[in-house]
């Protein structure tokens, strides 16, 4: 079914999934009515969805060409804040804290997002200006109104996109944004028990983490590991210190005490009463489990990690993660 960029059938639906075919990427439409972004992560929302009776989930498929045109028309709400972080240090909560609240859309780890910022390995030809604008369309029609007491849209990203810091600065310009990180051994121990995607080799393009081809074959899965977490949190201290946005630096022991207090002040949230105890509240659960109570998992962490995986933390990680402290320390206290 062929729609105009201003289509009124296109209300109430997201773009769910870009599927590149050929030269250029389409858009997958999902109806989400007025369903939230209230789950840990924004596929785990599309697949709740997904599973209930609705014959129409995937009617639509557009142009990206679409997308981008639909958004003159239907900006979207403005986009008032940035996650970024190392992995396994809590950005999840991050995100639970400003979902809580019913005026915000939080996009968490949202696969087109991705799929965007990677674009360009499948389509050579797609510069830097073109992401942009199409990150901007995906972010638009992700953050249209639908419910009445919407009003603004905050990003959670994946681990990796903290290597396009600069260009998502660039696409959302004076955005505040964050960059979360945790002691590099209680990572990797984390990552031990299930790892994440960026730590296996050929999921990021090995230049992106500082890495030629060929050392692929010659570091261990666990090497390989601290080498793309170092890269990490030295993207977070780069862009820190070339900021042009606000932002801030917080370490995960910080999250119990002063997450709610960091994210009022940074992304200016202005709570009401009500709305702040809804945050403590939200605070005191397990993130990716709200039915659970939070538990610092720290000593468990710091018990578990091998050896092996220890001191490769310590050699790659370490440095930067203390001059990350040293920079987050020198900061000026809200």
């Amino acid at each position: 079914m062929r729609l105009s960029p201003d289509d009124a059938r296109l209300e109430g639906w997201i773009p769910a999934r870009l599927q590149v075919d050929g030269e250029a990427p389409w858009v997958d439409w999902c109806h989400l009515g007025s369903q939230r972004f209230t789950d840990p992560f924004f596929d785990e929302t599309l697949e709740r969805r997904l599973r209930q009776p609705f014959p129409l989930l995937f009617r639509h498929r557009t142009s990206m060409q679409t997308l981008v045109e639909r958004q003159t028309a239907r900006p979207g709400l403005p986009v008032r804040g940035l996650v970024f972080h190392m992995s396994r240090c809590g950005s999840t909560l991050l995100a639970q804290l400003l979902a809580s609240l019913p005026r915000h859309i939080v996009l968490s780890e949202a696969g087109p997002v991705d799929t965007v910022l990677r674009i360009h390995s499948r389509l050579p030809w797609v510069d830097e200006a073109r992401r942009i604008e199409w990150l901007r369309a995906v972010v638009a029609g992700l953050g249209q109104r639908r419910n009445p007491e919407e009003q603004a849209v905050f990003l959670k990203l994946d681990a990796w996109h903290v290597l396009e810091l600069p260009l998502l600065e660039r696409a959302f310009p004076g955005v505040p944004w964050l960059f979360l990180y945790r002691d590099p051994v209680e990572v990797m121990a984390s990552h031990q028990k299930h790892q994440g995607a960026h730590m296996l080799p050929g999921v990021l393009e090995p230049a992106r983490v500082g890495l030629g081809l060929e050392q692929l074959s010659e570091l261990s899965l666990e090497e390989y590991g601290a080498r793309v977490l170092a890269r990490l949190c030295e993207a977070g201290l780069e862009g820190y210190r070339a900021r042009k946005s606000p932002a801030s630096l917080m370490n995960y022991q910080q999250l119990q005490d002063t997450a709610v207090s960091r994210l009022v002040e940074l992304f200016g949230l202005e709570p009401s009463a009500p709305e702040l105890e809804l945050l403590a509240r939200t605070a005191a659960r397990d993130a990716k489990n709200p039915v659970l109570t939070f538990e610092d998992d720290t000593k468990q962490k710091a018990e578990s990690v091998s050896e092996a995986s220890r001191k490769l933390a310590e050699k790659w990680v370490r440095p930067v993660y203390e001059t990350l402290e040293t920079e987050r320390l020198r900061a000026p206290t809200p």
